[in-house]
């Protein structure tokens, strides 16, 4: 039996001593970067602790005054105005000599990103800029991830495998089984291209997703245009209301509470006051919210509240092309709706799935017997980010496959676009009826004084 020369076990470190250590050493260096002061600035900083007491008061004051001069729907943009003055430089903040060497990474990461690529959109929702890099890696290293989280048993289980077989090569080498690499190598490449086709196939359901959001956008601004001209006041204030309401209640349908009540969601605030009881309790009795509310629209287009009193043939057959519009835009809706629960009740095929994670399993579980002859326990933590990074792309294929429920911070912008539908309703009621959906509060402009004909003066 040759001499084998047999090196101490090394202490294996988890994550988060890991990280605290990365952490550590990159704050130490900005801060000593930091803490070379000019004669200037050191002059500039406060003598006592009275006078920094001073000037945090003052800030403190100033910043009530601020809240109480400002109504409530103007701090939003203040704050936002603070905080690009914060960024450009404009306005510094008081401690900035005791500010942590984690702000500093992040004050100093914001400001580069902010002239580089300018301010991020206001109306959208959360995206990735450049300046995210240190709050993602601050995130995986401290297991806050929610990737992390999903795959954490996964992956735990790949560690202890990777940590016997590395094991089993130190101690007994001579019986340690070595399959090679070329297998791993031509089977990788297998394994990557389902990779690519599994999240590939999720990423068009995300995608079509938010196509036929943006149809009902669509569909509902044209019915929203058209409905206050082509119907009775009256009837079309009613139509609008119903309008306003579709959007939510496909939001919640879509989002897994169909069978709650209304009142009880946390759309309510937003649709309450454009309901009766009649129509709440209608609502409710439906397995699906949206379709109700398309029935009552329909309802509405064919009652006889859709027609002017004392309305002749020749004036009905002058509306009949607008209210075609109505109610083909109707139908649109409907079609948008049995869209979107194709995409909630058709799941990418169970055995695909299933063949990927068992093929991904198996190559993650027998690579330490790869890679533990080529890195001896260095291949721990290669075998760990290996692992990490497949099962990450694994997950968020199964993420994004359900993306009006499965994915964090409404990423597919379902409430964003009820709220759209619903500002630019009001809005269109408002100016062209005069009255307010929300309040009822029906104040209906004459037409000749809403659409004053121009004179052309005679030739």
């Amino acid at each position: 039996r040759p001499s084998i020369r047999r090196t101490p076990f090394p202490p294996i470190l988890t994550m988060a001593a890991l990280s605290r250590c990365v952490l550590l050493l990159g704050a130490l260096a900005l801060a000593a970067q930091g803490s070379s002061l000019t004669g200037l600035q050191r002059q500039a900083a406060p003598k006592t602790a009275a006078a920094t007491f001073g000037r945090r008061r003052l800030a403190t004051s100033t910043l009530l005054n601020t809240r109480r001069q400002s109504p409530v729907l103007d701090q939003p943009a203040a704050a936002t105005n603070v905080k690009s003055s914060l960024l450009s430089g404009d306005v510094k903040p008081q401690n900035k000599l005791r500010e942590s060497p984690l702000g500093k990474i992040r004050t100093v990461s914001k400001k580069l990103a902010t002239k580089a690529i300018g301010a991020r959109p206001a109306t959208s929702g959360p995206r990735y800029t450049s300046y995210d890099w240190f709050k993602n890696l601050r995130s995986l290293l401290f297991l806050k991830s929610d990737i992390l989280k999903r795959i954490s048993s996964h992956l735990l289980f790949n560690i202890v495998v990777a940590a016997l077989g590395a094991a089993w090569f130190h101690y007994y080498p001579e019986t340690f089984f070595n399959p090679g690499a070329i297998g791993h190598t031509l089977s990788g490449a297998a394994l990557s291209l389902m990779l690519v086709f599994r999240t590939n196939s999720a990423y068009d359901r995300f995608w079509e997703a938010r196509k036929i959001l943006g149809a009902v956008v669509d569909n509902s601004r044209g019915l929203a245009r058209i409905a206050p001209t082509a119907l009775p006041p009256q009837a079309a204030a009613d139509f609008g209301r119903m309008l306003v309401t579709f959007p939510y209640m496909l939001r919640i349908h879509l989002t897994g509470r169909g069978q709650q009540k209304v009142r009880d969601t946390s759309d309510a605030p937003d649709v309450v006051p454009f309901m009766d009881e009649n129509q709440i309790r209608t609502v409710d009795s439906y397995f699906s919210k949206p379709f109700a509310t398309l029935s009552m629209m329909n309802k509405i287009l064919d009652s006889q509240q859709a027609k002017y009193p004392g309305e002749d043939p020749a004036k009905t057959l002058e509306m009949l092309p607008q209210r075609q519009i109505l109610q083909r835009n109707v139908n649109l809706l409907a079609a948008n709706t049995g869209a979107c629960e194709r995409i909630q009740g058709c799941p990418v095929p169970l055995s695909y799935s299933r063949h990927l994670s068992r093929y991904l399993t198996i190559w993650s579980a027998t690579l330490p017997f790869v890679l533990a002859p080529l890195l001896g326990w260095y291949s721990i933590p290669v075998i760990t980010l290996i692992c990490w990074s497949l099962f990450s792309i694994e997950e968020v294929g199964h993420m994004i496959e359900e993306p009006f429920f499965a994915l964090p911070y409404d990423q597919v912008q379902t409430k964003r676009v009820a709220d759209v539908i619903k500002r630019d309703t009001v809005a269109m009621y408002k100016q062209q009826l005069g009255v307010d959906l929300a309040t009822r509060q029906f104040q209906p402009v004459p037409p000749h004084e809403q659409y004053a004909p121009v004179a052309v003066p005679a030739s």
